[in-house]
């Protein structure tokens, strides 16, 4: 089953990193999406997210609020093995995941 970890945080954390702890955090995210692939864990996306255009120039949520800045989309056995895997997931001191299982229309058998 396919789930989507949403990751949340506030923009500031990411703000107020250096660029060693940027580099250090992207370096801790290489680290689980290897540890998933070698648990046999499919990564089907993954992604730093980007403030929409439209938000542009706007100021930012106030401290303590919580945005969307990052996503994977794993695929589990069941949603328990979602929650393990992002209970390991690397976060800010703010940061915190929610998974979510990705509900898709089966797909037709491909055709030979």
């Amino acid at each position: 089953m396919e789930f989507a970890l949403l990751v949340f945080g506030q923009e500031s954390d990411w703000d107020a990193m250096t660029e060693a702890e940027r580099a250090e955090r992207f370096t801790a995210n290489r680290a689980y999406g290897q540890a998933l692939a070698e648990a046999g864990i499919r990564i089907s996306y993954g992604a730093r997210l980007a403030r929409p255009a439209a938000a542009e120039g706007e100021e930012r949520a106030e401290e303590g609020v919580l945005e969307v800045g990052g996503l994977w989309i794993i695929d589990a056995p069941t949603e328990d093995d979602a929650l393990t895997w992002a209970a390991r997931m690397p976060l800010s001191h703010s940061g915190r995941v929610e998974v979510r299982r990705c509900d898709r229309p089966s797909r037709p058998p491909a055709v030979a």
